[in-house]
């Protein structure tokens, strides 16, 4: 088993003990030492314990639009903000050097996945990571918003397909901008014939 895997599922993160993600995402985090990471959506501390077991000093930032202080320690600090208010995402970066790693496990609707996306991959360090995950909500639709007009695994697959535009939820003169940051994106589904249960992306920083 793999180590990042192993520490996940102590915790009782999801990412390990049901969606698989750790599997893929233990490459990445055994490139560095200790990393600078945000990670969007705190839920019980589980994901979060797995990084802070897993290294050990990072720096840690976690924001949710629930109060999640109970969980607080002077090993990572909390944000509470909705991630489809700019202000509110702009309060994970006010102040703070790039992050190595950002994983958006938030709220999972279009627009939450691609306002935060849009905003934050641009707070990542060359050669970093922007992990977007659960990309299976966007086949499921009680997560799609009645404006969206790309589903968010439709953004990426735009963005791979080198179209020019790719989201109603973010400014069109970024989206050049954005485009141009990104090396490499992998959509990973858990079962690569069933894209409604468990997809992530490992999307790699120029």
């Amino acid at each position: 088993m793999k180590k990042l895997t192993e520490i996940g599922i102590k915790h009782n993160t999801d990412k390990a003990t049901y969606h698989l993600y750790t599997d893929h995402y233990d490459e990445i985090f055994a490139q560095y030492n200790n990393p600078r990471i945000l990670e969007i959506g705190v839920a019980d501390f589980g994901s979060i314990s797995t990084y802070l077991e897993y290294y050990d000093n990072p720096y840690v930032v976690g924001m949710d639009i629930e109060d999640k202080t109970r969980y607080v320690n002077s090993q990572w600090k909390f944000v509470q903000g909705d991630q489809t208010n700019i202000n509110d995402l702009e309060k994970c970066i006010l102040g703070e050097d790039f992050f190595d790693i950002i994983i958006e496990d938030g709220g999972h609707t279009m627009k939450q996945q691609q306002i935060t996306f849009g905003y934050l991959i641009n707070h990542i360090k060359s050669g970093g990571f922007y992990i977007l995950e659960d990309l299976h909500t966007s086949l499921r639709p009680i997560y799609i918003d009645s404006d969206c007009q790309y589903t968010s695994l439709e953004m990426l697959q735009r963005i791979q397909n080198d179209e020019s535009y790719f989201s109603n939820y973010i400014p069109k003169d970024k989206q050049l901008e954005i485009k141009s940051k990104i090396k490499s994106i992998h959509i990973i589904p858990k079962d690569p014939t069933n894209y409604n249960d468990s997809v992530t992306s490992i999307i790699q920083i120029r």
